[in-house]
């Protein structure tokens, strides 16, 4: 289907769905732990299916980067290529047995036990064996060979032969992480750049052959992310033309993150929520892993449920309380942890748990306010009545001080000049730098993280007020809020040296006194951050001041740092 054809099914969308008279289903809640990539597991209370469990949720995600299928041996196709008693074979059993433990613990505990799915991976000997019929001229796994197509049919039959009770698939086509699996190889199933509609067809195609095999065939759920970087997850046209060419079917879902992009902050909510005929679940991810990671005080839950301040002038939707009535709204997957790669490294999941709580418990009732579900959780975790309103008000601080000092109301930024626990510098902020000079707002620029550092001051004073019953609860929330102000004067005075740099090396006047004086406010909040973690065995591990560059080259998995924010501040104490 071509684009132009789609701007009449956006406008119908809604009155298609009201002519179908589509039932609407109980409310979906599910969590996924997101374990970085090429690093070890996370040991989280979200891995047990007892910790989702008590929070009444439906379902989990699980999430190790070990996809089900790779237990698949495809003996139906070739018995050469997982053959009995070799290497590869016994990797598969021993994942089978895995899987199989998952399910069992996940059905005693009430859940529904779905698991999460690269498309493509395929194993490396059926790669090898297969190669003419299933690779293109660039050696890429392809759907535009049709024996591709019948390899991941075969692929679906023995998986559900082998894991009968598993409840349903996460598909993802987004990114393909091979990491934790060494028999096998895969690559992005689409081409946007290259072939545009040929995209929306591999899309299509891949959803009515889920639909049918996983859904019809054998009622099992297949949740389709939407995910990907800029097409599908993002643009309503191109979402249209994908999903108007499937049927709707109880069993089948699209899973679309609330913000337009990434979970980035300054980006407006989804402008594909509600459109078309399908069941929408909604991500969020608790654990910001461009904000911190838990490793401070960030409570998102409610602007996610109510809408962020930098999109209060946008129309609705903006938020979940826009959208939790209408009939293609089927429940929110959280991500309680995990989202990115490495550090910061927690020693306490509180901040991660508060968001997950008030969004599921809000999820179960979306009639329910947020603020009567936070209040049920200060309680359970024992903050005192009479410092209640401590907690209240620090915890609503937090988006407010992490987008001026981070992101910005007033300028343009690369949001992810700050990601993992990694800091940016001259190169990472350059579009900051230039839209700043161009309209000549330094000195607005500047107060703006000055005042996130100030509201960083008043949770950090806030925090010191609160009780709790669990002193161990009660020190790590005086340490995080510590950890917020003091990373945050790290970066309100790292990227003013290098913003005033910036204007000197453009016009040749350099501030130096200013210079110089950012740079000692600097080195104190170094050495004050790292007395933190000396001092405090709760305090997760720290930022570095260098950046990272991931799939360096364009080779797939390869990681190389770069200069961050210690080679920028650098540059200008040794100038002066």
């Amino acid at each position: 289907m071509k684009l132009k054809q789609i701007a009449s099914l956006i406008a119908a969308s809604a009155i298609t769905m009201s002519a179908q008279g589509v039932a609407r289903d109980s409310l979906w809640v599910m969590d996924m732990v997101h374990h970085n990539p090429m690093d070890e597991p996370f040991k989280s209370a979200f891995c047990q299916p007892s910790k989702l469990a008590s929070l009444g949720m439906n379902a989990i995600v699980i999430n190790e980067f070990k996809f089900p299928h790779c237990a698949v041996t495809f003996d139906s196709l070739d018995k050469n290529i997982c053959p009995p008693g070799s290497d590869e074979r016994r990797w598969a059993e021993a994942l089978a047995n895995e899987i199989n433990s998952r399910i069992e613990e996940c059905h005693k505990n009430g859940l529904e036990a779905l698991f999460f799915t690269d498309i493509i991976v395929l194993p490396k000997r059926l790669v090898e064996l297969y190669r003419d019929d299933i690779c293109d001229e660039q050696g890429n796994i392809s759907f535009k060979q049709p024996f591709t197509w019948t390899v991941h049919k075969m692929m679906l039959d023995e998986l559900f032969e082998l894991f009968p009770e598993m409840d349903g698939l996460v598909i993802r086509t987004g990114e393909t992480y091979t990491h934790n699996i060494p028999y096998h190889c895969g690559n992005g199933p689409v081409d946007y750049k290259n072939d545009y509609d040929g995209s929306i067809d591999v899309h299509a195609g891949l959803l009515n052959l889920l639909r049918e095999e996983v859904c019809v065939k054998r009622r099992k759920k297949v949740v389709y992310r939407t995910w990907d970087f800029g097409y599908f997850h993002t643009r309503p046209e191109y979402y249209m033309a994908v999903t108007s060419q499937v049927a709707p079917h109880p069993g089948l879902y699209l899973s679309v993150k609330h913000t337009q992009g990434d979970y980035f902050r300054t980006f407006p909510f989804n402008k594909t929520l509600t459109l078309g005929n399908h069941k929408q679940l909604v991500e969020v991810q608790c654990q910001r892993e461009y904000e911190g990671k838990g490793a401070y005080p960030n409570y998102i839950a409610e602007a996610v449920i109510n809408g962020f301040e930098e999109t209060q002038g946008d129309p609705a939707p903006r938020c979940l309380n826009d959208i939790k009535d209408h009939p293609l709204y089927a429940g929110i997957w959280t991500w309680s942890r995990g989202g990115g790669w490495y550090g910061p490294y927690l020693q306490n999941e509180l901040w991660c748990d508060l968001n997950a709580y008030v969004l599921s418990q809000w999820g179960h009732n979306p009639q329910r306010s947020e603020a009567e579900i936070f209040e049920e959780y200060s309680t359970a975790i024992g903050i005192t009545p009479d410092t209640r309103p401590h907690f209240r008000r620090m915890c609503l601080l937090t988006p407010d001080a992490i987008i001026r000092g981070r992101g910005s109301l007033i300028h343009d930024v690369s949001v992810t000049w700050t990601r993992d626990h990694y800091l940016g510098g001259e190169k990472q902020l350059q579009r900051a730098f230039r839209d700043i000079y161009e309209r000549n707002i330094v000195d607005e620029a500047l107060a703006e993280m000055k005042q996130s550092t100030a509201i960083w001051e008043e949770i950090d004073s806030l925090a010191r007020l609160v009780k709790c019953a669990d002193t161990a609860t009660e020190s790590y929330i005086r340490t995080s809020a510590r950890y917020g102000l003091l990373l945050h004067r790290i970066m309100r005075d790292g990227f003013a040296i290098m913003l005033k740099g910036y204007i000197g090396d453009r016009t040749g006047n350099y501030d130096v006194a200013f210079i110089k004086a950012a740079i000692d406010s600097y080195d104190r909040a170094w050495s004050d951050y790292r007395r933190l973690k000396e001092e405090n065995s709760d305090c997760a591990t720290l930022y570095h001041d260098r950046y990272v560059t991931f799939n360096a080259g364009g080779v797939r998995n390869k990681i190389e740092f770069a200069d961050g924010m210690g080679a920028g501040v650098d540059k200008y104490r040794n100038m002066f």
